[in-house]
């Protein structure tokens, strides 16, 4: 049976026209695409790197307040938010830098659409002058390539950009969820923590989910044995992650990057764009409780100091620098009055942990009292928890009164030690946290020390 023919489509003149109207659209687009790219870098670019000094301060002043998964959610959400930024803004730079290059090429082109005259090239040799011009790809080549890097970083930036805004929101959702279990479980933290282990490993699995089942199929159809039940599996897979809006937001600028260059090095880049985003908030973190992440401090250590002054003891001295540093401290280096307030903080994060088994007057170290007794409750336990000593000699905590000082932004114990009878000249302050702890993790002893001089008036 002979098969009639295939009929050819017509292209009429109005559709050609359409045709060719729409590349002239794209083209005029494809102009303004470069601008806008230079407006939102220029606009975006350094105002990003002011922000993570204002998230920190913020994580700073509620993290002291926290402990637990309450703790953990704010960490993370400044760990993203910071690592957001910094990778926003120094992308961004790089992006203003490559497009700045570009718009030099483009008017370069314009004025010397030859591009390199080789033969005014007198002070190069020969040799030199044809191993250039061999590998030079001269305005134009140099143009396209500095284009397409510059549309390479900025898609990029926006990829990695919506991935932490995604992975931010979920964060959030598995850590709200999980602050819900442990409330359930009576505000147990481990059950909150094996709740999370639990979400992030099934995420993790069906992450690689599609991977492994590919394999299978491409075993199963090598073997010759059927596979559509697992193709169908499949492919509801991929829909329910296609329900996802992250995923179908980037699928697209994804794949197409990925395709047009070399996979294994998108990939290893993209991810590692990622993970160094949310290290940075955990540098930032490091650069304020140390003194210096880079130094060379070989005979005053940091042990040296901690064993003679601290700024962040003294509340005349503490700094932004020490925002992170809840230390006991005194007023000043120098003593002048008659008496010397000593200020001890509280750390939920610390001392709630020692609380729930060191202070058994607080069922669950939580201090459910009112009044006059819930100040006394409070004093009771965090007595236990410190041990002070002037000059050797124990100071009674529990004549100090509950604080709270909204000048540092903390809760804590105070009390006013008396100078009389102290002889002008250097005194000591000896303060021990959880005397009976561990040498080593959180719950380790603590041992601080605070020298002060005392100048009586005359």
């Amino acid at each position: 049976m002979n098969e009639s023919p295939v009929a050819e489509p017509v292209v009429t003149a109005a559709d050609a026209d359409e045709a060719q109207e729409a590349s002239t659209r794209f083209g005029r687009l494809r102009e303004r695409t470069d601008e806008l790219e230079l407006f939102i870098s220029g606009l975006l670019a350094f105002a990003l790197l002011a922000v993570p000094g204002y998230l920190f301060d913020i994580w700073a002043r509620s993290s002291l307040h926290t402990e637990g998964m309450y703790f953990q959610v704010l960490w993370f959400v400044f760990s993203i938010s910071v690592g957001m930024c910094y990778v926003m803004a120094v992308a961004l730079i790089a992006h203003l830098t490559v497009r700045g290059y570009w718009i030099g090429l483009v008017g370069l082109k314009s004025h010397f659409p030859k591009g390199i005259d080789w033969d005014h090239l007198p002070k190069m040799g020969p040799v030199s002058r044809a191993f250039m011009r061999a590998r030079d790809g001269g305005l134009d080549g140099s143009i396209q390539r500095a284009d397409r890097l510059a549309t390479m970083l900025f898609s990029t930036t926006l990829m990695c950009v919506q991935t932490l805004a995604g992975t931010l929101v979920m964060a959030i959702i598995i850590l709200g969820l999980a602050m819900l279990v442990g409330a359930l479980c009576g505000g147990s933290d481990t059950a909150a923590t094996i709740f999370v282990g639990v979400v992030m490993l099934a995420l993790l699995m069906l992450g690689l989910l599609p991977m492994l089942m590919e394999k299978s199929i491409a075993r199963r159809q090598a073997r010759g044995r059927p596979s559509e039940r697992q193709q169908h599996v499949l492919q509801w897979v991929l829909g329910a992650l296609q329900r996802v809006p992250l995923m179908r937001l980037i699928q697209t600028m994804q794949l197409t990057i990925q395709s047009n260059l070399r996979s294994k090095f998108f990939i290893v880049a993209y991810l590692g764009a990622i993970m160094v985003a949310m290290l940075l908030g955990g540098l930032q973190v490091a650069g304020s409780v140390k003194f210096s992440l880079f130094n060379r401090y070989q005979i005053i250590t940091g042990e040296a100091v901690d064993h003679g002054m601290l700024s962040a003891h003294y509340e005349s001295m503490r700094s932004a620098h020490d925002q992170l540093l809840p230390y006991p401290m005194i007023p000043a280096d120098t003593i002048s009055g008659s008496q010397m307030r000593l200020f001890i903080p509280h750390r939920p994060q610390r001392d709630n942990t020692v609380a729930r088994t060191r202070c058994t007057q607080l069922p669950g170290g939580r201090n459910d009292a009112e009044g006059a007794a819930a100040a006394t409750a409070a004093v009771g336990c965090l007595a236990q928890l410190w041990t002070v000593q002037l000059d050797g000699k124990p100071i009674d905590l529990h004549a100090f009164v509950p604080m709270e000082r909204r000048d540092l932004d903390m809760r804590g114990l105070a009390g006013y030690l008396p100078m009389a009878g102290l002889a002008p000249g250097r005194h000591d302050l000896h303060l021990l946290w959880n005397s009976e702890g561990p040498e080593r993790g959180a719950d380790r002893r603590r041992e601080y020390f605070i020298p002060f001089w005392y100048a009586p008036d005359p």
